[in-house]
This record gives C-alpha cells, sequence and structure tokens, in this order.
C-alpha cells in the first residue's frame, strides 16, 4: 500500500457548473463529464436537513435531492461508460460513495420524500440509508466496477449550516467543538486516500470503510434485497422529477 499512497489522483478538467439540488442538472453533468478514462469516481458528502420541510423547484425534498438521488441519477449515467477508454485497464475503475453506512440506519422507502411527516433526522436518515444501498446495490448492478461506501464519522465542514442556519453562533460553536474533538477534513483526506488506490480492494467491491480505513459491517438488513426495494422507490421519486437513467 506504501507505494500507492503517493499515486497523484488528478480531477477530470474542465470544471461543470451545476445546481446539484437539481435532478436534470445532476443528469447533465454525469453526460457532460469524460468519464471514459476516469480511475475514480468519488461522491463526497451533502447537507443536512432544514429544520422545516425544504423542497427543490422539482418538488423533491432537498436534503434527499442534495445528499443522495443526485449520486444515484449521476451514477446510473456515468457507470456504463466510467473507465471504459483507459490505457490500463488491469484493475475495474472505482466508485466511492461518502455518507455514514454501517450506522444501523434503514430509512423509509415507503416516504422518501419525507410528505406523510416531517422529522429532521429521520429525513436525513433517508439519505444516509440510500447512500449505503446504492453500494449495496450498485456492487450487484455493476461487476465490472468497485463499489464502495466510505464513513468519516465526524468532521468539521458546512454541512450542519444548512440546519443551524449558515455562520450562526451555535452553527460556529458546534463546528469549533466538532475542530477540537474530530480530524479535520484533510486529516480524513490524507487517511484515506491510499485505500482509494489499494489494491486490497480487488474482488471486495460493496465493502465499507470508516475514517480510519478500516473496513466495517453494513446495517444490519441492508442487504441485496432490502437495497433493491429502497432503490426502486428512490427510481419512483426520480421519475416524478422527470429525469431519466441509463439503465
Amino acid at each position: 500500500m506504501d507505494r500507492h499512497s503517493a499515486t497523484p489522483i488528478l480531477p477530470i478538467s474542465p470544471f461543470v457548473q451545476a445546481d446539484l439540488s437539481l435532478l436534470k442538472d445532476a443528469e447533465r453533468v454525469a453526460r457532460e463529464l469524460p468519464a471514459e478514462q476516469a480511475d475514480l469516481l468519488v461522491f463526497t458528502t451533502g447537507i443536512f436537513a432544514a429544520p422545516k420541510r425544504q423542497v427543490t423547484a422539482e418538488g423533491i425534498e432537498r436534503d434527499m435531492a442534495v445528499s443522495y438521488l443526485n449520486r444515484l441519477v449521476m451514477l446510473r449515467n456515468l457507470a456504463p461508460r466510467l473507465g471504459t477508454q483507459r490505457i490500463d485497464g488491469s484493475l475495474h475503475a472505482r466508485v466511492f460513495i461518502m455518507g455514514y453506512p454501517g450506522t444501523g440506519q434503514l430509512g423509509t422507502p415507503d416516504d422518501l420524500n419525507s410528505e406523510r411527516a416531517y422529522k429532521v433526522m429521520a429525513a436525513h436518515m433517508n439519505t444516509v440509508a440510500g447512500n449505503e444501498a446504492l453500494v449495496v446495490n450498485s456492487a450487484h448492478r455493476y461487476p465490472d466496477l468497485g463499489v464502495f461506501g466510505l464513513n468519516p464519522g465526524l468532521i468539521k465542514s458546512s454541512i450542519r449550516s444548512n440546519l443551524m442556519g449558515a455562520d450562526s453562533l451555535k452553527h460556529r460553536i458546534m463546528e469549533w467543538l466538532i475542530g477540537k474533538l474530530a480530524p479535520s477534513a484533510d486529516d480524513y483526506a490524507a487517511r484515506i486516500l491510499p485505500l482509494l488506490v489499494s489494491p486490497d480492494l480487488d474482488q471486495r467491491s460493496g465493502a465499507f470503510f470508516n475514517r480510519k480505513a478500516q473496513a466495517i459491517l453494513p446495517s444490519e438488513g441492508m442487504n441485496e434485497t432490502y437495497s433493491k426495494r429502497y432503490i426502486a422507490a428512490s427510481e419512483a421519486l426520480i421519475a416524478k422529477a422527470d429525469v431519466s437513467l441509463s439503465d
């Protein structure tokens, strides 16, 4: 692994500007990205649900759209092309989905859009469960890719600003405390980077890893059957936004 820890990871260029709270924009970005020569596709964390239900212009609960559904839309449109024209095709291209897998969250697939009832944590846990289901389902759906879930744990970031109010006093205090007690985003990135390119991941598609790059178990009940149910409910919600999925 040491040999791979210095491997540079270069971002795809040019930068594609988009509002990823809109699933149509996520679909457009996925179609525009030159995924054929990519080695890695990394989805980082999104936002947190707001105290009162927020809805995008497409009628999707905002946290659901930003933190989970746009990933499903993008992955479906990118996966068939991902890494197919790489010079070195000896290893499968890899997808990493960052969220909070392995925490026992199964969500409520019958109310993904929080229309029947809205509670902050329930809405956010729908996105947590969705990202874990996306890893499990995609590992089976795309045997020519390596698909993995990352759980960074608590890290200082702007993810909680949607809940507490951007730059509010309570938000600043919370992030200050987290900064004192938890690793920084840079520390986490330095620790996790060797994992992304490690040959040890070969034949381990569907695995999950914690902030120390150690393998963790999936949530109890998050199996292939349940993930199919969750993804089917997600597809139905995406269809309401008139967005297509490649496969």
